[in-house]
């Protein structure tokens, strides 16, 4: 069963929401569990979360219940329908995309393109998280695309799994060194989205240590790199089982580092998408 969830509002001031994505209509989680139990006295959807972190925190309850949920919406018209005068869906043209996981707990880069061993990662920051078509001032920045794995817990399981997948536009800061040779600032601004696609999905594109899956950036619609994920030198279970020396909670994200060693130059009023086959399209507009 796959599923498309996103952290959603209607501006960027909104608390984040709950939704999964269904024929182009962000479903919220919250209305429709309310409705689910005003119009078919299904009452089990009541004990779902109104957040995605929260959701992750009890991973394996959350997904079978979001997903019997998805399963009766595809059977469900949502046109006019609303509980206690708010629509149980949006078009997703209209509403604003916040990062599957607006509050992670930790961001860390590792380098499964270029590196042997997960040992060495970066800790990234967390303040600077961008959505999904939220725009961004580059300031020297150059974007690399990437995979990311998002992380979950469960009540019923001592050890953290990984929940799903989403993209991510690692905004980077060349730098010239005094020795002539380029050298990268990583996590200076982190873009993810659009959605968190269940792990059940992608995992059957796995392939050796990474995915059968392809990644294009476009520059206003103009691709500039197009190359493969098949190449990790470790996969995102070995990341988690060596992040576990640390603390390790629902939420984290694992950031794949880029199988591209190019550097766009960005121009105001660009608009840059990274498409990763099966996770979707992530859009950021340069000003």
């Amino acid at each position: 069963m796959n599923m498309k969830l996103l952290s959603y509002g209607l501006d960027y001031s909104m608390e984040p929401r709950l939704a999964f994505s269904l024929g182009g209509q962000a479903i919220d989680v919250m209305r429709a569990s309310l409705w689910m139990k005003a119009d078919r006295n299904a009452q089990d959807y009541l004990n779902l979360a109104s957040s995605m972190k929260l959701a992750l925190e009890d991973w394996q309850r959350s997904f079978s219940l979001l997903s019997q949920l998805e399963d009766a919406f595809k059977n469900i018209d949502t046109t006019g329908r609303t509980i206690h005068g708010r629509p149980l869906a949006l078009a997703e043209d209209d509403i604003v995309f916040a990062p599957p996981i607006p509050d992670p707990p930790s961001i860390r880069f590792f380098k499964a393109f270029v590196d042997e061993s997960p040992e060495y990662f970066d800790f990234g920051q967390t303040q600077t998280l961008l959505g999904h078509q939220q725009k961004l001032k580059p300031g020297g920045l150059s974007p690399r695309g990437e995979i990311a794995a998002i992380i979950a817990t469960s009540k019923s399981s001592e050890n953290p799994e990984i929940a799903g997948y989403t993209i991510v536009n690692n905004w980077t800061a060349v730098q010239e060194k005094a020795s002539g040779k380029t050298g990268y600032a990583l996590g200076q601004a982190t873009t993810l989205g659009p959605y968190l696609v269940t792990a059940d999905q992608v995992d059957s594109l796995k392939i050796g240590n990474g995915f059968n899956m392809d990644m294009q950036i476009s520059l206003n619609g103009h691709t500039e790199v197009d190359t493969r994920l098949k190449e990790m030198n470790f996969s995102f279970n070995d990341m988690l089982e060596h992040a576990m020396i640390t603390h390790v909670g629902a939420g984290d994200i694992f950031c794949s580092g880029s199988p591209s060693k190019r550097d766009l130059v960005l121009n105001e009023g660009q608009r840059i998408d990274i498409e990763i086959q099966a996770l979707g399209t992530l859009a950021s507009v340069v000003v």
